[in-house]
C-alpha cells in the first residue's frame, strides 16, 4: 500500500518538471548581466582607451596659448603698458630610446590582461549559476524526499496512538515513532531554510526572482585542452613585466624632439619720455610684432648614482616572479584538473551504487512494513529500515548534483565556455 502512495507521488511531484524544458541557459546569461561582469567589461573598454590616448599622445600636437598683459606703476621703457600676445605650438617626439614602443607595447599588454580578467569572470558567473541552479534542484528532490518521509511518519505515529489508547500498542513505541516524527519536521524546516538562502543566492546573482525549472546537464569532459584563464594570465604578466624592463632601459638613452613655436605680439607702450623724444621712441618700440622659433633639442640623463641601473635590477626581478608565477598557476591547473578528471569517475561509479542502494533499501523497507504490521517485528527495525530508505534516496540525489558540479568545474579550470556544455 505504501509503495503504491509513495510512486504515486514521485509521479505527481515530477511530472510539472518533466514537462518544463530546462532554462539554465537563460538563467546563465542573467547571470551575466550582473554587476560585477560588467564592471568588468567597462574596465576592458578602459584598458583599450588607455591605449589608444598612450598612441595618440606620442603624434605630432598643436597647442595655442594667449594672454593679455598690464604693466601699472613702475616700468621700463621697453615694458608696454599692455600687451596681447599668441603663441602657436608644434611638439612632436622624435626619439626617447625604445620607451615610446615599449610604453605602447606594455598598454596591449595590459588590454589583453582586461580582457581575460572580464572572460574569466564571465565564465565564473556561469559557474556561480550552475552551481545555484543543481543545488535547487537536488534540494527540491530531497524536499519531496522529507515530505513523504513526514507524511508517512504521521500517519504511523497516528495509527499507533489509536493503538496506544485501546491498549494495543506499549508507550515506548509510541514514543519514538513521535520523535521520529518531530525530528523528520525538524529535517524538512532545515532543509526549506537551505532552499530559501539558495533563492536569495539567486536573486543576487541575477537580480531576478528566477525559478529554477527542467532537468539540464552537462556535457561528459573528454580530456579537454586547458586554456585556463589564470594560467594564461600569468603568462601575460610576463609579458608586461618585460616590457617594464624594457622602459627602465630606455632612461639609458637621450631623447630627441622637435618643437616649432609661431609668437604674435601686439603692444601698446605708451612711454613716459618727453614730447620731443615721443617719435623716436615709437620708431623703436614696435607696436605690432611676430616671429618664429624652430627648435631641434635633446635631452639626455648622463649621471644619476646608478639610480637606472638599480630600477633596471628591480624590473628583472619582477620577470622572475612573473616567470615563476606562471609556472605555478600552470602545475596547479594541470594538477586540479587531474584531480576533477578522478572525481568524475568516482562520482559516476557512486552514483551507480547509490541507485543500487536505492533499489536494495526500497525492497527491503516493503519486506519490513509488511512484517511490521503484522507484528513479525519491532519498531527499531522498522524506523532503521525506513530512515534507511530515505538516506539512500537523499545521498543519490546529492551525489548527481556533485557530479554535474564538479563537470562544471572540470570546465571552468579547463577555461571552457560553460554555456556552450549545458545540454537541456
Amino acid at each position: 500500500m505504501f509503495k503504491k502512495y509513495l510512486k504515486s507521488a514521485i509521479f505527481l511531484a515530477l511530472y510539472p518538471l518533466a514537462m518544463l524544458a530546462s532554462n539554465l541557459h537563460e538563467f546563465i546569461t542573467l547571470s551575466q548581466n550582473n554587476e560585477s561582469y560588467l564592471i568588468k567589461k567597462m574596465q576592458s573598454e578602459q584598458a583599450n582607451l588607455d591605449k589608444e590616448q598612450a598612441f595618440r599622445n606620442y603624434l605630432p600636437s598643436l597647442s595655442l596659448s594667449s594672454a593679455y598683459v598690464a604693466n601699472n606703476k613702475d616700468r621700463f621703457i621697453i615694458d608696454p603698458q599692455e600687451s596681447l600676445f599668441a603663441k602657436v605650438s608644434l611638439n612632436f617626439l622624435l626619439f626617447d630610446g625604445g620607451a615610446r614602443e615599449a610604453n605602447l607595447r606594455a598598454l596591449e599588454s595590459r588590454e589583453k590582461l582586461s580582457f581575460l580578467d572580464k572572460e574569466q569572470n564571465k565564465n565564473c558567473l556561469a559557474l556561480n549559476a550552475i552551481t545555484l541552479y543543481f543545488n535547487t534542484l537536488s534540494l527540491e528532490k530531497i524536499l519531496l524526499a522529507n515530505q513523504q518521509k513526514v507524511s508517512f511518519l504521521k500517519s504511523t505515529f497516528e495509527r499507533l496512538q489509536k493503538f496506544y489508547d485501546a491498549g494495543l500498542s506499549s508507550k515506548d513505541e509510541l514514543e519514538s515513532i513521535k520523535a521520529k516524527y518531530h525530528l523528520s519536521l525538524l529535517e524538512l524546516s532545515q532543509n526549506e531554510l537551505k532552499l530559501a538562502n539558495i533563492q536569495k543566492e539567486i536573486k543576487i546573482l541575477s537580480d531576478t526572482d528566477f525559478k529554477v525549472q527542467g532537468n539540464a546537464f552537462l556535457e561528459n569532459p573528454q580530456q579537454e585542452k586547458s586554456q585556463n584563464y589564470e594560467v594564461m594570465i600569468a603568462k601575460e604578466q610576463i609579458n608586461l613585466a618585460k616590457e617594464s624592463v624594457n622602459l627602465a632601459k630606455a632612461e639609458y638613452f637621450p631623447k630627441f624632439y622637435i618643437q616649432d613655436n609661431f609668437n604674435f605680439y601686439k603692444n601698446n607702450y605708451n612711454p613716459k619720455v618727453p614730447a620731443p623724444f615721443a617719435n623716436l621712441a615709437d620708431q623703436f618700440l614696435e607696436k605690432y610684432s611676430q616671429g618664429n622659433q624652430f627648435i631641434l633639442g635633446m635631452e639626455w640623463k648622463i649621471f644619476d648614482f646608478n639610480a637606472r641601473a638599480k630600477e633596471v635590477e628591480k624590473e628583472r626581478l619582477n620577470v622572475q616572479i612573473a616567470n615563476a608565477n606562471a609556472r605555478f598557476s600552470e602545475r596547479k591547473n594541470k594538477e586540479e584538473l587531474n584531480y576533477l578528471d578522478k572525481s568524475l569517475k568516482v562520482l559516476q561509479e557512486q552514483i551507480l551504487a547509490l541507485n543500487l542502494s536505492l533499489n536494495a533499501a526500497n525492497l527491503a523497507f516493503e519486506s519490513v512494513d509488511k512484517k511490521y504490521q503484522a507484528g513479525l517485528v519491532s519498531y527499531v527495525e522498522y524506523l532503521q529500515a525506513l530512515e534507511a530508505k530515505f538516506k539512500a534516496q537523499s545521498d543519490l540525489e546529492l551525489a548527481k548534483n556533485e557530479f554535474e558540479i564538479t563537470k562544471a568545474n572540470y570546465y571552468f579550470n579547463a577555461g571552457i565556455d560553460l554555456n556552450s556544455k549545458v545540454k537541456e
